[in-house]
């Protein structure tokens, strides 16, 4: 199962639907896969100093609600590995 969130400049975060073509280069994106134990940190090349705080710090909070056998990986736009491109 895969859920996503977005990252908001407020600090918050909602869940979407994610494709890779709904990936947007102002947006951070928290995407947990749990088949894998692992939660991508999608970060778009203009995304803002706060979102990718706000990333970094849901996906921690994600981490300790998932489990600490989760792994927690930032991705640059661009830079995404074969398996978060198949969860999408």
């Amino acid at each position: 199962m895969t859920q996503a969130l977005e990252m908001r400049d407020d600090g918050t975060s909602h869940t979407v639907d994610l494709t890779q073509e709904s990936l947007q280069p102002d947006k951070v994106y928290c995407i947990v896969d749990a088949q894998s134990k692992s939660i991508y940190i999608w970060q778009g090349r203009n995304a803002g100093v706060r979102k990718r705080f706000v990333g970094a710090h849901t996906a921690s909070r994600l981490r300790a609600e998932q489990g600490l056998h989760y792994k927690v990986q930032a991705v640059d736009q661009g830079n995404e590995p074969p398996s978060l491109l198949e969860l999408l």
